[in-house]
């Protein structure tokens, strides 16, 4: 391989240097952060916000039954038997032309100027729980065993035949 003239590569750059200038201003582009993001909700961050969900309700109900008479440490896992559903809101046209009729749905779209659309929301229906899981420490005693079961059916709208509580090992 030869040596580069520093002369040529000055030319070069010299009778380029437009085209060389629109290539460093894309690149730099590139490299900026996007701006507008999407506020659709993917399956993953749908199936996140539900974790969350039932994560924040164990967490909240953990700390409530640790003040039981009687329970000592807890622990709380709940399970989840459907996840959050969201319906929008709909306009329904109806047209008819003596033997035939059709419908037509489109979902309402809520806009805030030109870069911002976002569907209307008409009814959102939260996780319900399938099951709990409660361990703790004063499980042994039928009378703290029964606070716990009422507590946690209260809270979760769960039948005490699903919740379970067990001893927490020593």
């Amino acid at each position: 391989m030869g040596k580069i003239d520093p002369k040529k590569l000055w030319q070069g750059l010299k009778k380029y240097r437009y085209a060389a200038l629109v290539l460093l201003l894309g690149l730099a582009l590139l490299l900026l952060p996007g701006g507008k993001k999407t506020t659709q909700k993917s399956n993953a961050a749908a199936s996140a916000a539900q974790t969350d969900y039932a994560a924040e309700t164990e967490r909240r109900l953990t700390q409530m039954l640790q003040q039981i008479a009687g329970a000592g440490q807890v622990s709380v896992m709940l399970t989840l038997e459907t996840g959050e559903r969201v319906e929008y809101q709909t306009d329904v046209q109806a047209s008819s032309d003596g033997a035939q009729s059709s419908e037509s749905r489109k979902t309402v779209i809520l806009s805030e100027g030109s870069s911002y659309d976002k569907a209307a929301v008409a009814a959102t229906t939260y996780p319900r729980f399938q099951g709990a899981l409660i361990v703790c420490e004063g499980a042994d005693s039928a009378a703290v065993r029964l606070r716990l079961l009422e507590a946690v059916s209260a809270v979760t709208g769960l039948s005490t035949d699903r919740i379970t509580v067990v001893k927490m090992r020593s």
